[in-house]
């Protein structure tokens, strides 16, 4: 009996362990030749994206609030973007916008000139529609392995970028083991449209892969400026593991509030 307790007891006090992936690549710098690494980790409701800069991003399902967090290791910092400030922040600044119209509407013509030079780059302005890159398959190709589809990317008749993207089957994962990136990508648009005339908008990490336009994981991909190739980024490695909650905790990080515009200090959330 002793040792059955003992053992019951021992089996609490183990972690819970969580099918997943761990997805690792390099990136290089064309110009300086510098190489940098990343490390994704996934399991059905989680990502964590780990760089060599010490930061961190992490898309989170749990409880049912997706939410988009910005870990600085450095400063033992993080910000957190969830459903309910995204839309917070999209009332704000359309409110903004709003009270500007109305406060012009009555005034003179001069008056009215005075005030958008004063206001010029100090509220935000519609935001023309972003051109989207168009991709072209250019056949089949293999990287580190792995077979994949090549694509060129063309944006507004240059060419942007190459990609050779991979579908599940391929990397041996299943179509499930990656749903957690559609998810991610769909949060991350929603956000930039809730944030189109907001200069935070540069500031939103991108999905991760799956971009649209193209079918598959980017194993590889080279951004390209002026028709020269500047960056280059590659899968390494795919490996299945189990992780604990603790590897997509943020440990003892202070969290820091968003900026808000409009929103009255102490109540930003």
């Amino acid at each position: 009996m002793k040792h059955v307790a003992f053992v019951a007891i021992a089996a609490l006090g183990v972690a819970p362990l969580f099918a997943g992936v761990r997805i690792q690549s390099e990136n290089t710098d064309l110009a300086t030749k510098k190489v940098t690494t990343d490390q994704i980790l996934l399991d059905t409701n989680r990502i964590r994206v780990e760089s060599d800069d010490g930061k961190s991003v992490l898309f989170l399902t749990d409880g049912g609030r997706n939410r988009l967090v910005m870990l600085d290791k450095a400063r033992n910092t993080y910000q957190e973007i969830d459903e309910e400030t995204m839309k917070q922040l999209g009332q704000q600044m359309a409110g903004m916008s709003a009270q500007m119209e109305a406060a012009m509407k009555n005034m003179t013509p001069e008056q009215r000139a005075m005030m958008e030079k004063m206001m010029k780059g100090k509220m935000p302005q519609a935001a023309a529609p972003a051109p989207k890159t168009v991709y072209t398959a250019k056949g089949s190709g293999s990287v580190n392995g792995f077979s994949c589809t090549k694509y060129e990317g063309d944006l507004s008749g240059q060419k942007e970028s190459e990609v050779c993207a991979a579908l599940p089957a391929q990397l041996k994962l299943t179509p499930g083991d990656l749903q957690i990136f559609e998810k991610m990508r769909q949060f991350s648009s929603d956000l930039l449209s809730a944030l189109a005339n907001s200069p935070m908008r540069a500031s939103v990490p991108k999905g991760y892969g799956f971009e649209s336009g193209y079918e598959g994981f980017p194993i590889q991909k080279v951004d390209f400026e002026n028709g020269q190739a500047t960056r280059r980024g590659e899968l390494k490695s795919i490996t299945r593991v189990s992780f604990t909650d603790a590897d997509f905790s943020l440990g003892n990080a202070k969290k820091v509030e968003l900026p808000i515009p409009g929103a009255p200090k102490g109540k930003q959330r």
